[in-house]
Order: structure tokens, then C-alpha cells, then sequence
């Protein structure tokens, strides 16, 4: 029984650290930081986003993918993250805002969206909600990375509506009380 303890107890510090490590991510994006941002990733990730276009490789690809979404002014509020029993993944929902007039036209051309191509007016962003899965190899890197979203998630909202994240955002305890 003590055994079982102990492997609960290092789940539960894995389990977090996985959390915030999902979180992390978002930070770095926010912060516009790349080269921090690969800090947090195994030199061979594979990552997908959106689930569906095909997976990519490793931190140059994963550095293209980031800067381009820096291009597009992107800007990400982490919900509530949750973790795996086995301390090695995690998910967050994600609300992301983008630019309208630089996100449009790439994610028409890509069949990410519809669009008519008509500007959106003034003060209108893309909003995607979505859902970032992690898994963290050995080393504690996020070796694997996939988001979850559809053409249905991509809407244009006002600016003035657009969510930011809080300076230090919660990781909810599994015991039910206070961080």
C-alpha cells in the first residue's frame, strides 16, 4: 500500500508539472518567445495543428509554424488544464485570437475556414477555440503536440471581446483544495 502511495504521489507532482507545462506553452506564445518556446519541446517533437493537416517535425518546422502565428498577431488564453493519471500528458482547452485581415485569406487557402473574402471591418479578430494535447517524454519535453479544431471553430468576433490571460494562471489541486 505504501508503494501505491508514493506512485500516486509522484504521478500527482508529474501531473502537474504536465499541466503547467501546457500552460507554458501558451505563455511563450503570448510573450511572442520562440526560442523559449522550443525550450519547452523534445528536438524531435511531432506536432499537429490542426489534427488533420499532417503531423511535422522537430524544432525547425516547429519554429516556422510559431513565427507564422506571431504573423498573425495570435494571442492565447489556456483554460483550465487537465492531466493523465499517468503524469505524461496533458490538455487545455484553448481560446486563440488572430488577426482577421493577415489568418483569413491563409486558413481559406488552406481549407482551415470558410470565408467569402470580404473584409470583416475594423476591430474584428479570428477567434479559434481549440484543444491543445501534450505528451512529455523522459526528459520532461513535450515530445508529442496536437490541436484539436475544425473549420466550426473558427469564428470572427470584435476585439473588444477578446479574452487575455491572467498574469499567473491556476492549476486546479486533485485534492480538492486551495493551490
Amino acid at each position: 500500500m505504501a508503494g501505491r502511495k508514493h506512485l500516486e504521489e509522484m504521478s500527482m507532482l508529474d501531473d502537474r508539472a504536465c499541466k503547467d507545462l501546457v500552460v507554458e506553452h501558451c505563455r511563450r506564445v503570448n510573450a511572442r518567445d520562440v526560442t523559449g518556446l522550443l525550450r519547452l519541446y523534445s528536438p524531435g517533437v511531432r506536432f499537429e495543428d490542426p489534427v488533420g493537416s499532417g503531423i511535422r517535425r522537430g524544432h525547425a518546422e516547429l519554429r516556422q509554424h510559431a513565427m507564422g502565428a506571431i504573423h498573425c498577431g495570435v494571442h492565447e488564453y489556456a483554460h483550465d488544464p487537465v492531466g493523465a493519471l499517468n503524469g505524461k500528458q496533458a490538455a487545455v482547452p484553448v481560446t486563440a485570437h488572430l488577426d482577421f485581415r493577415t489568418t483569413a485569406p491563409l486558413l481559406s487557402s488552406q481549407g482551415f475556414m470558410d470565408w467569402d473574402g470580404k473584409p470583416a471591418g475594423p476591430g474584428k479578430r479570428l477567434q479559434i477555440h481549440y484543444v491543445m494535447v501534450i505528451e512529455v517524454d523522459g526528459s520532461g519535453l513535450i515530445a508529442v503536440m496536437r490541436a484539436y479544431w475544425g473549420r466550426t471553430d473558427v469564428t470572427v468576433v470584435d476585439e473588444r471581446d477578446v479574452l487575455t490571460m491572467p498574469a499567473r494562471p491556476t492549476t486546479r489541486s486533485t485534492a480538492g483544495g486551495p493551490d
